[in-house]
């Protein structure tokens, strides 16, 4: 973690129903990564970028390997070729990794406890290992 900077947040994961209505199965935390230096000229292309989207990879599967397997998708999912940007983190470019948390077994199960709880682990995980929630200090 002290090499780069990693924070993360939070959301409902939905799936829709037969009327096409929305209902949360679960939830996805997001990891965002930045560059150690200036980012002005970063591209999906550029070395760098190649190296935070590794390094996040790592920190989502080894969450993922860490957490309860029944509940947490033991695949993560990048964004592709995407950098983003968010007014929480001064509009700085980010590299970023979800991690769906869902029942596996009973894929389209409405959230429960073991799926807030899988969440509440993970999280502190993260935060063990300096993971900020939403931002990092300046």
């Amino acid at each position: 973690m002290k090499k780069r900077r990693i924070c993360y947040d939070t959301e409902p994961y939905y799936l829709p129903d037969k009327e096409g209505r929305l209902f949360q199965i679960g939830y996805q935390l997001n990891l965002y990564g930045t560059f150690s230096g200036p980012a002005e000229h970063i591209t999906v292309d550029s070395a760098e970028y190649q190296e935070v989207e590794r390094d996040l990879r790592r920190v989502a599967e080894a969450l993922s390997q860490s957490c309860n397997p029944y509940h947490m998708c033991e695949l993560t999912t990048i964004d592709p070729a995407t950098l983003t940007y968010s007014h929480e983190r001064k509009m700085r470019p980010d590299v970023t990794v979800h991690v769906p948390i869902f029942d596996q077994q009973h894929f389209g199960r409405p959230v429960d406890d073991n799926i807030t709880k899988t969440l509440e682990a993970a999280i502190k995980l993260v935060e063990s290992a300096g993971v900020r929630r939403k931002h990092w200090p300046d």
